[in-house]
């Protein structure tokens, strides 16, 4: 077993941070008493805080990214059930870590930064899931497919950005797994259904 370094332990801090007192409040401080460690550590490591906030969501977006590429481009594996499971990772992944989604969201949705690494991500996700859907229905106009997958994933975003904004069904809502998983399966189905084809 591998000891963390102090820059694995600083960045692992800094996430616990995020999740439990939101990226605003997150301070150095804070992320030095979690880490063990001191503010000089902090600094020495990363420069500024800027810098370390950075890379925990370059960090954390990037195993999203490639978990959601690895999903999608599993051989083998039916349209349905790859698009189901995507849509539930997103939906998961920001139940379980709100913090970190909403910092990753707001630097898309707020700071119109849709060129950093958040939204390079998520376009890439939308960009890949296209790709498959277009080489399953090749015979489909391909601006309708991106069409109604691109209401879903905004549908999706909304969710993992304010998940009790709008009035979900109690068997919908995202607060455990097994409901998480039934609303992939719902938007999957709403999915579908608007491309014209059968589950």
């Amino acid at each position: 077993m591998t000891v963390p370094t102090t820059r694995q332990t600083i960045l692992e801090a800094a996430i616990a941070c995020i999740e439990e007192h939101g990226l605003a409040k997150t301070t150095t401080r804070r992320i030095a008493r979690a880490a063990g460690t001191n503010v000089a550590s902090i600094n020495y490591h990363f420069r500024t805080k800027g810098d370390l906030i950075a890379e925990v969501l370059s960090m954390t977006i990037q195993h999203m990214l490639e978990d959601v590429i690895a999903a999608i481009d599993e051989p083998g594996r039916s349209l349905v059930a790859t698009v189901e499971d995507v849509f539930y990772y997103l939906i998961e992944g920001a139940k379980r870590y709100p913090g970190i989604t909403n910092a990753q969201l707001d630097s898309i949705l707020v700071q119109k930064q849709y060129d950093g690494p958040a939204g390079q991500a998520i376009r890439g996700v939308f960009h890949r899931l296209l790709e498959r859907v277009t080489q399953e229905y090749p015979r489909d106009d391909p601006a309708e497919l991106e069409f109604a997958l691109s209401q879903v994933a905004a549908a999706i975003l909304l969710t993992m950005a304010a998940p009790g904004y709008l009035p979900l069904a109690e068997r919908y809502r995202p607060i455990d797994a097994e409901r998480c998983r039934a609303l992939a399966r719902r938007y999957t189905e709403l999915l579908f259904a608007a491309w014209g084809k059968a589950l």
